[in-house]
């Protein structure tokens, strides 16, 4: 009778290879934090003057460097909590027409909501609620749990839905950027665009 080989009380069970993906590196954890931080000192620091008719003051002192000051707001707003940007996008149709407008809202939803995934990402939930509040991430989690990629274009699209916590989220369960990316294409982008034109179209129309 052949005896049956044991395996010793050592050994590892077999598990995946190595080389595997793996989670955030610890350099990547401490630069979100440092973000994190760096962000929210901004953020309470400056909500006060983030209203309509201050930032409208900005762009106009800022003269050829209006656009540039618009694009910011916009990215940061989805960042911060504290900064509406509904305003953003009709600000800029209203200073800068429906073709200049609707681009500077798109490049900054762009780069906010990239800087959302990647914050997301490499700091995980907790960064994430620090930003935009527990309520908000919980609340898109919720409308984004077990739906693919595309999904998010209606949710983006949709005017009452959590879309910058969405950014978050998506990091957060690691979605492929480039699907994020397309999505953000899809479905964030043309609303602001919208927004922008229709309010310079409409601006210039009932304008007497």
């Amino acid at each position: 009778m052949i005896p049956t080989p044991r395996q010793e009380s050592g050994t590892e069970p077999a598990g995946p290879a190595r080389g595997g993906r793996r989670g955030p590196s610890i350099g990547l954890i401490l630069a979100a934090v440092a973000i994190l931080g760096a962000i929210t000192v901004l953020g309470f620091m400056l909500a006060p003057y983030f209203q309509r008719e201050r930032i409208e003051g900005w762009v106009r002192d800022a003269g050829a460097w209006g656009p540039f000051v618009l694009l910011a707001v916009q990215a940061l707003q989805i960042l911060l909590a504290p900064i509406p940007g509904f305003f953003v996008p009709v600000l800029a149709g209203l200073f800068y027409g429906p073709v200049i407008g609707p681009l500077i809202t798109m490049a900054g939803s762009v780069l906010g909501s990239a800087a959302a995934f990647w914050i997301g990402r490499s700091g995980g939930r907790p960064v994430a609620e620090r930003l935009v509040g527990t309520e908000a991430v919980q609340k898109a989690q919720n409308l984004f749990a077990g739906k693919r990629w595309i999904a998010l274009v209606p949710l983006f699209l949709f005017p009452f839905s959590p879309a910058d916590a969405l950014c978050f989220v998506a990091g957060i369960i690691g979605m492929d950027a480039k699907r994020f990316l397309l999505a953000v294409a899809l479905g964030r982008l043309p609303k602001d665009a919208l927004v922008a034109a229709g309010t310079a179209l409409g601006w210039s129309f009932l304008r007497p």
